[in-house]
């Protein structure tokens, strides 16, 4: 939209991106310091700094924000890692594996993810969040493993549904117990390396012989 095309009083779409973002930062701060039942619409305009019917242009809700949230420091979705899924299969599972479980950490250890780590675990039920978003996942994340055991590089005893699970359920441990808000250099690079042992015990038990093709 041109800048005489913009209609009186309307945001510009980069001033209405950076709103946006300040609306989720706003509830953040709130839900963790707080609790989500606790916070209002009204004290996140607050913050923010706009009217209470400015937030309806972004979110439909409180609850419509804490689910933006939870998108960004879900599990995640081949869209939010941005992963090519014909290239992570054509690099095959023992390097597309490390690929894969690389990204959502770095996702995971983005400062606004790990804010978000102690809203769950303040309001409590933060793992059975995380399970129900990793359930969620399944579908989405299952496709290459389907693709690997169709070539004969994963082992075909185990649905792919069941592997992307094993895949990724265990990688919450770390998480929780490194990647929140006030973690340390040395927490980041303990939940890597909790990650990286993981993805080695992962490779060594899902892989077949087909899997150096």
């Amino acid at each position: 939209m041109s800048e005489t095309a913009r209609g009186p009083g309307r945001p510009r779409k980069s001033e209405g991106a950076a709103t946006r973002d300040l609306l989720l930062d706003a509830a953040l701060d709130l839900f963790a310091r707080q609790g989500f039942a606790a916070t209002t619409v009204r004290q996140i305009a607050a913050v923010v700094g706009v009217r209470d019917s400015a937030i309806y242009g972004h979110f439909a809700g409180k609850q419509a924000i804490h689910d933006a949230l939870l998108t960004e420091a879900g599990p995640a979705s081949f869209e939010h890692l941005r992963v090519d899924v014909d290239a992570l299969v054509e690099a095959g599972p023992r390097d597309g594996v490390p690929e894969l479980a690389g990204r959502a950490v770095d996702a995971w250890s983005a400062p606004r993810a790990r804010r978000f780590v102690d809203v769950l675990l303040r309001d409590g039920g933060g793992l059975a969040v995380l399970a129900s978003a990793i359930e969620a996942a399944r579908d989405r994340l299952q496709e290459p493993f389907a693709r690997w055991q169709d070539d004969g590089r994963v082992r075909a005893d185990v649905p792919p549904r069941q592997l992307v699970w094993e895949l990724f359920a265990p990688l919450q441990v770390p998480r929780l117990l490194h990647l929140h808000a006030g973690a340390t250099d040395e927490d980041l690079a303990a939940a890597r390396r909790l990650v990286d042992d993981h993805v080695r015990f992962f490779l060594r038990v899902t892989l077949t012989d087909g899997s150096n093709r």
